[in-house]
C-alpha cells in the first residue's frame, strides 16, 4: 500500500497556528513513507491559510491548501448534500486517501461523502476508516494518526519533528545571538486570553532573574505587547527582546524555531510558540494548565508539566516549583 496513495486530502479541523503545526509530524511520516504525488490540506482556519503564509518555511514542497471549500466545512447539515460535488473541484476523480483527524460523528460522515477509495477518521475509534484496524484512538491529535498509519504498514515510527531550517533564518538567529553569551528562551503568552493558560507575571520574573545571573533571560513575545514588554524591562536584568531587533518580513515562526536552537534551554506555556520551538532540536519545557495528553509535542526534547495531573492551577504556579520541574528534568 506504501506507494498506492498518489492523491491524499488531509483534514485538520483546528484552527489556530498551532493547531496546523500539530499536522506537521503527520505531513511528513505520509512523505516519508507513502510518497504522494500531491497532499491537500483543509484546515477550519478563517481564511488564515498558515501553510501559504505565516508557516510558508515549514510548508511540505507537495502541500496544496485548499481554499475553496465551504465555510467551517463539515460543522453544517446542509454541507452533505455538496461534500459529494467537490470533487468536481479537482482534475481527477477521487482521493487515493483521506485522513479526517477529527471525531465528530457528523463531520465525519460529511467527509466521507468526497470521492475516495481509503477513509482514515479516529472518530468512533476508526471504525468507520478503510482499511480497517481495531484499534482504541489515543488521545493525542498526533499520535492517534501516525499509529494507525504503523498499523497499515506494520512499522512503530515515531513522530518526525525534525525540519530544515532556511539558512537566512539561521544567519539571523546567529547574528540576533552570538555564542559569547548564554541565552534561557521563554514564551509566555497565551493565544486565547478567555482560558487559563499563563504563569502569574511575577512568578515568571522571578524565574527570570534567577537565570539572569548567568544567562540572557530572552522572551519570545510579540511587539504588540507593549505594557507587558515595558514591565519586564523595568524588572528583569538582562533581558533580551528579539522581536525588536526583526525586520518584519522575518517575524515569522521560523525565526522563532532558529532563535530557540540557539538557547540553553526554553520554558513556554500552551501556545503557538511551544510548537514551533518543538522543531528547534532543543530542550524545551512546557508548562500546560490541562489537555497536554492531546496536544503536547511528542518528542524527546520536550518535557511537560500539566497542572491538572498536579492537582494546580497554572496561575499558582510558583516560582521554585517551575525552576524544581526544570532541574529534575
Amino acid at each position: 500500500m506504501k506507494d498506492k496513495f498518489k492523491y491524499i486530502l488531509y483534514i485538520h479541523t483546528g484552527g489556530g497556528i498551532g493547531d496546523a503545526l500539530t499536522s506537521l509530524p503527520i505531513l511528513n511520516y505520509i512523505n516519508a513513507n507513502f510518497h504522494p504525488e500531491k497532499i491537500f490540506y483543509y484546515c477550519t482556519d478563517l481564511q488564515q491559510f498558515w501553510y501559504e503564509n505565516k508557516l510558508s518555511e515549514f510548508k511540505p514542497k507537495n502541500l496544496i491548501s485548499i481554499k475553496d471549500f465551504p465555510e467551517h466545512f463539515g460543522f453544517r447539515d446542509n454541507h452533505k448534500l455538496i461534500s459529494k460535488s467537490l470533487i468536481n473541484k479537482f482534475n481527477f476523480d477521487y482521493f487515493d486517501l483521506i485522513i479526517d483527524n477529527q471525531t465528530r460523528l457528523k463531520n465525519t460522515l460529511i467527509y466521507k461523502k468526497i470521492p475516495h477509495k481509503y477513509f482514515i477518521s479516529p472518530c468512533v475509534n476508526f471504525l468507520l476508516s478503510k482499511p480497517l484496524f481495531f484499534i482504541k484512538k489515543n488521545k493525542h491529535v498526533t499520535l492517534r494518526i501516525i499509529e494507525y498509519l504503523n498499523k497499515i504498514l506494520k512499522e512503530d515510527i515515531k513522530p518526525n519533528y525534525k525540519i530544515e531550517v532556511p539558512n537566512n533564518f539561521n544567519n539571523l538567529a546567529a547574528k540576533l545571538m552570538p555564542k559569547d553569551k548564554k541565552y534561557i528562551g521563554f514564551s509566555i503568552t497565551a493565544g486565547h486570553p478567555t482560558r487559563i493558560k499563563e504563569i502569574n507575571l511575577s512568578e515568571i520574573i522571578k524565574l527570570a532573574n534567577h537565570y539572569s545571573r548567568t544567562h540572557v533571560p530572552t522572551f519570545f513575545i510579540e511587539n504588540k505587547y507593549i505594557k507587558l514588554k515595558e514591565i519586564l524591562r523595568k524588572e528583569i536584568k538582562n533581558i533580551f527582546l528579539p522581536e525588536e531587533f526583526i525586520e518584519e518580513s522575518y517575524q515569522k515562526p521560523m525565526i522563532v524555531t532558529a532563535l530557540g536552537s540557539l538557547t540553553e534551554f526554553n520554558i513556554t506555556i500552551d501556545n503557538g510558540i511551544s510548537h514551533m520551538l518543538s522543531f528547534s532540536n532543543n530542550k524545551t519545557y512546557i508548562f500546560y494548565n490541562e489537555s497536554s495528553k492531546k496536544f503536547m509535542p511528542h518528542n524527546k526534547i520536550c518535557s511537560v508539566f500539566d497542572c491538572k495531573l498536579n492537582n494546580k492551577e497554572i496561575n499558582t504556579l510558583k516560582f521554585e516549583e517551575i525552576l524544581k520541574f526544570i532541574e529534575n528534568n
